[in-house]
């Protein structure tokens, strides 16, 4: 499949940084919404329908781990895969507890999003 057929979701209240993702993502050729806050996530995802969401693990007001364990709990949303990310020293592993399927550590080199983007997507069935 092609990049552009899939749809990411990055959510990250750093403006740079979302910025700079959503940048390289669509230089990669992949259809991108950005989202500077998880305000009404739920109801907006499920009208989005992303392939992928990309999240950062704090966000203003709100922890991403407990967003993503809301993602999961939802049907029409469970079996989208999420990558979180975080600049925090072993926060892998409460990522992945919470239900992220991949975690990127911050700062993380442009080559390694891609390969866990890719790595993501090929598990999406449109």
């Amino acid at each position: 499949m092609q990049n552009e057929q899939f749809h990411i979701l990055v959510i990250d209240d750093n403006a740079d940084i979302l910025f700079m993702i959503k940048a390289m993502l669509e230089m990669k050729g992949y259809k991108i919404t950005a989202r500077d806050n998880p305000e009404n996530i739920i109801v907006f995802m499920e009208a989005l329908k992303p392939d992928l969401i990309l999240m950062d693990m704090l966000l203003s007001g709100a922890d991403g781990r407990e967003v993503c364990k809301n993602f999961k709990v939802n049907k029409q949303l469970s079996n989208i895969p999420v990558i979180m990310i975080s600049a925090l020293p072993d926060a892998a592993g409460s990522c992945i507890e919470s239900g992220a399927d991949y975690f990127l550590g911050k700062p993380f080199e442009m080559k390694d999003l891609f390969h866990t983007v890719s790595t993501a997507l090929a598990t999406v069935n449109n």
